[in-house]
């Protein structure tokens, strides 16, 4: 359906497929791929994301307002049999099924904190001048 301007109005999943953008965005340093299935329709109540892990797992991730779950093994596909646990967040999911993620992770935020020593180091450094 399109409005007055010609856009297409997807407001009803629009919310998802945000949150599905962040996603790709915010996990991208610790996955070796994920992105927003072209094969499989976003939907008003569902997105699917493509994700392989550290380890090379292959995930097929469906997003919805009841949060994210595993619903096949390859990308692209949604395997009926697949009845995953829900994750409220596409974090604990992946802790769920990727060491190298948790590895990752913790490794960034060492990372983070030491550079926010670094610049509060040279902060207190530079007052003192």
């Amino acid at each position: 359906m399109a409005d007055d301007t010609g856009r297409e109005c997807i407001e009803n999943y629009e919310p998802l497929k945000i949150e599905a953008d962040q996603v790709v965005k915010e996990v991208a340093f610790a996955v070796k791929s994920v992105d927003i299935s072209s094969k499989i329709p976003s939907r008003e109540n569902e997105v699917y994301l493509n994700l392989r892990t550290m380890e090379g797992s292959v995930y097929c991730v469906e997003l919805s307002v009841q949060g994210f779950r595993v619903v096949g093994l390859c990308f692209d596909t949604i395997d009926d049999n697949e009845h995953s646990q829900h994750f409220e967040t596409i974090y604990s999911l992946l802790d769920s099924v990727s060491p190298g993620y948790r590895q990752t992770f913790g490794d960034a935020l060492m990372k983070k904190l030491a550079m926010l020593e670094r610049n509060s180091d040279e902060d207190e450094a530079m007052s003192q001048d």
